[in-house]
Parts: structure tokens; sequence; C-alpha cells
């Protein structure tokens, strides 16, 4: 089997997710298991996020109203 990648993805930390959207790392963590937020890999026991797979959630979901 051959594959190659012309461009490895741009692979982000939980750190980096969580800065990024705001959300906690709990929330993250808690949202994995539930499958609800951006999708995610496990390279080497380490949980990576794919930039463009953040970005695509991101978008997403938009906000249409506000919270009181």
């Amino acid at each position: 089997m051959q594959f190659s990648i012309t461009q490895p993805p741009q692979m982000l930390t939980e750190n980096a997710v969580a800065q990024l959207t705001g959300l906690s790392k709990g929330t993250l963590r808690t949202w994995r298991c539930r499958r609800k937020g951006p999708p995610f890999r496990k390279l080497g026991g380490r949980v990576v996020y794919d930039a463009a797979d953040v970005t695509a959630w991101i978008e997403s979901h938009p906000r249409t109203e506000c919270s009181r």
C-alpha cells in the first residue's frame, strides 16, 4: 500500500484549540467523549486537531441568538 502526503495537515494541540475557541480543555475532553466538538485524532497517545477541521467546525456553528 502506497500513499503520499503532499502537504501534511497543520495539527493543533488541545491547549491551542482551547485558546482558539475559548473553550476549556475540560469541555473539549467531555465533548470528545460525546462526539460533540471538532474532529480529533490520537497520534502517539496525544490528542491533536487538524487546523482545517477546527476552522470548519467553528464556521459550521454560527451564533444566531444571544444568551441571557
